[in-house]
């Protein structure tokens, strides 16, 4: 999932054949237009896809049961800002040259200091998901991990930014390869800093020791 976030929940993360065009690890995004496009669902699936193997609009549309012009139309936008880039073009057997489309990095995080207010929400929200689903893991023997909607807010966007703090690490980083493990690295890296902050350390260690 080359999947952040964070992406992201959806794993934008995936294993590139030997053939395939250098990509960044990491694409910090940092302007708000590209994270305006950043906040729509159908274009994460369709990174989400692509992270997978490069493919055609035709290919995207079948998956996606979507018309062909609808995803040429997100194409169009993700190619414009530098999200997506053309992998290859091959010849259909009408002679047309269909092409094939990669996302440019592994992996997209947001910076949240940059996301529009009005954007931020729809981000917060996804790293909350993230974060309920990491907690339920400590929810055994009829434990129950309490608190509030505020609480799980706050900590979202605070992840959010150690994130961005820890994927910029590896911005510059190219692989032609897949990094199959980078977001759970950058994930377990970024979750390992926030414990040890004043902020959330007494919470983290009710969570983990109590």
């Amino acid at each position: 999932m080359n999947k952040v976030i964070y992406f992201p929940t959806l794993n934008l993360i995936s294993e590139a054949s030997d053939t395939a065009k250098p990509k960044r690890a990491v694409y910090i995004l940092d302007d708000p237009e590209k994270i305006s496009l950043f906040a729509d669902f159908t274009r994460w699936e369709i990174l989400h896809l692509l992270s997978i193997r490069p493919m055609t609009e035709a290919q995207i549309s079948k998956l996606l049961g979507l018309t062909r012009a609808a995803i040429g139309y997100h194409l169009h936008h993700l190619l414009k800002a530098g999200l997506v880039q053309i992998e290859k073009t091959e010849p259909e057997e009408h002679g047309i040259l269909q092409k094939f489309y990669s996302p440019v990095a592994r992996l997209f995080i947001v910076d949240p200091e940059r996301t529009p207010e009005e954007m931020l929400r729809y981000f917060i929200r996804i790293q909350e998901e993230r974060l309920i689903g990491f907690f339920s893991a400590f929810q055994l023997k009829n434990r129950e991990i309490d608190f509030s909607a505020e609480t799980l807010e706050k900590l979202a966007l605070a992840m959010l930014k150690k994130l961005c703090e820890v994927g910029r690490k590896y911005a510059m980083l190219d692989t032609a390869r897949g990094v199959p493990s980078l977001e759970v690295k950058i994930y377990a890296e970024a979750l390992s800093s926030l414990t040890k902050q004043d902020e959330w350390r007494d919470f983290f260690q009710e969570l983990l020791y109590l």
